[in-house]
């Protein structure tokens, strides 16, 4: 409970999103938290739209839930919206788009604020759930950090998932999910207990304590110090 405070106090103080214990999940990565999305939100035959080029192993976890795959076009400001509308008027059922808008994965390019804001009203408007993978917001090198889609207040459906591997090492198997939906956490937060009784609590008061006394944050500086 203490370790899910902590994340929860970092998500609201540095990246200004308004999520309380009860709209997190800690998993063990960002890939079980890709996969208990995927299981949670989708039925058989439902769409998702995902970048192109993008992150396969989030595809394989969306397949895995039957989900069918829509491939939308990145430039050089990110994610192409007139693509997403295309598909939005085509007549598909639309279910969520997945995205990676921090650091396109693989590009690496930032969606513009222009985009961010278009495609949150398009979210709004059709009811689709934006699932935003935000595996390295930690990092911005010569940029001001750019706070995420789901920092949002007038979003009304996303699912944000984050790790805590590439602050660390690899090895850090810890991650986490959030969203403002509270059945859909709830529904995650019991697939998951299922698949994974018990946490990595070893692991967690560890990252804990180094969240307490300051260690991550300076590691941080010095890692983005250029």
């Amino acid at each position: 409970m203490e370790f899910r405070k902590a994340i929860v106090q970092m998500l609201n103080h540095q990246r200004c999103m308004q999520v309380d214990e009860h709209s997190i999940c800690i998993t063990r990565e960002s890939q079980m938290g890709m996969y208990l999305t995927a299981q949670c939100l989708f039925e058989k035959d439902d769409y998702v739209l995902v970048e192109n080029p993008g992150y396969k192993p989030a595809w394989k976890a969306f397949e895995h839930a039957k989900a069918n795959l829509l491939p939308v076009s990145v430039d050089k400001n990110g994610l192409l919206i007139d693509d997403v509308i295309y598909y939005l008027k085509s007549g598909k059922q639309i279910k969520a788009i997945y995205v990676t808008p921090h650091h396109q994965y693989p590009t690496t390019v930032t969606m513009s604020l222009n985009r961010r804001l278009e495609l949150i009203a398009l979210s709004n408007q059709y009811g689709f759930t934006i699932i935003e993978d935000d595996y390295d917001n930690e990092f911005h090198f010569r940029y001001r950090p750019v706070l995420p889609l789901s920092s949002f207040t007038e979003l009304k459906n996303y699912v944000y998932i984050g790790t805590m591997s590439k602050v660390f090492a690899p090895a850090i198997r810890i991650g986490y999910l959030a969203s403002n939906d509270s059945a859909l956490i709830e529904q995650v937060s019991s697939l998951r207990k299922i698949i994974d009784v018990q946490s990595d609590s070893i692991m967690e008061q560890a990252v804990l304590q180094l969240i307490k006394d300051g260690t991550i944050k300076r590691h941080i500086k010095k890692a983005t110090n250029h």
